[in-house]
């Protein structure tokens, strides 16, 4: 389970409390009462950007300002891998419905403290800020781990059915982004919005899941919330090389991290 934390950068009342600000920075305070130096008119563009302000800031909401859509609320990721992740995804309790339509995926949707699709607008305009790497941790109602990570990620924009470009696998489970059925290169596909490439069916509405579907999936992160063991093939949030078609996850997490 993740815990979460409102962090708020205010302007510290005296400006003498950061004793090493430096000419053109101001000194603020963060909501946990730490205080640190930060360049005049600062905005974090990534949850990358504010690990960097300090390096024990918890994980939780926070705001970011990304081109063209101004200020964001994000999900950050503090601790994992060394810190500095954006969450674009998490499943974790079955609360929050992703059978949804294109411009609901495109807005995003859910609850950053729980389950939720950050946007695939703001993916793409978050990751066109510079080189991003991806992580995906799975765990299973065992409470096994497993997680794949990818050095390179981009996302198109609309015109371009948010098409992604993914590469550089490793991780301790088998590779379903580039390998088995893999999503490079792939459009968006929702149920109302048909851009995989399997003739004559649309993969989002067979399998109940917003996704990078190609002829369907090796993996369903958007898919049912089944728990666990089920009859039912590949509706589920599935990952076949770990658990298989049968079998849907207790979380998935999928989070991306600038490369500086």
């Amino acid at each position: 389970m993740w815990f979460f934390f409102k962090i708020d950068f205010q302007l510290a009342g005296n400006q003498t409390e950061c004793q090493s600000c430096l000419s053109g920075e101001k000194c603020v305070r963060l909501s946990n009462n730490e205080t640190c130096c930060v360049q005049d008119g600062y905005n974090p563009i990534d949850c990358t950007a504010i690990h960097g302000l300090s390096a024990f800031l918890p994980s939780g909401v926070y705001k970011i300002k990304i081109p063209i859509l101004g200020h964001v609320t994000v999900a950050c990721e503090m601790e994992i891998d060394g810190g500095g992740w954006t969450i674009f995804q998490r499943r974790m309790d079955g609360s929050e419905d992703f059978y949804r339509t294109w411009a609901e995926y495109k807005e995003g949707f859910g609850n950053l403290t729980s389950e939720f699709w950050l946007g695939n607008d703001k993916l793409h305009y978050l990751l066109g800020q510079g080189s991003y790497e991806l992580r995906m941790d799975m765990v299973d109602f065992n409470n096994q781990t497993r997680y794949v990570k990818y050095s390179s990620i981009s996302v198109g924009n609309e015109s371009s059915k948010y098409v992604i470009s993914i590469s550089g696998y490793s991780g301790n489970v088998g590779d379903c982004f580039t390998s088995i059925h893999p999503i490079n290169n792939m459009k968006f596909t929702t149920k109302d919005q048909d851009n995989d490439v399997k003739s004559g069916n649309n993969c989002a509405a067979q399998n109940q899941s917003g996704w990078w579907h190609r002829m369907c999936h090796c993996a369903n992160p958007n898919g049912l919330y089944l728990a666990g063991k089920t009859p039912v093939y590949a509706r589920g949030i599935t990952y076949s090389p770990w658990r298989t078609q049968y079998y849907s996850l207790k979380t998935t997490q999928i989070m991306v991290r600038r490369v500086v």
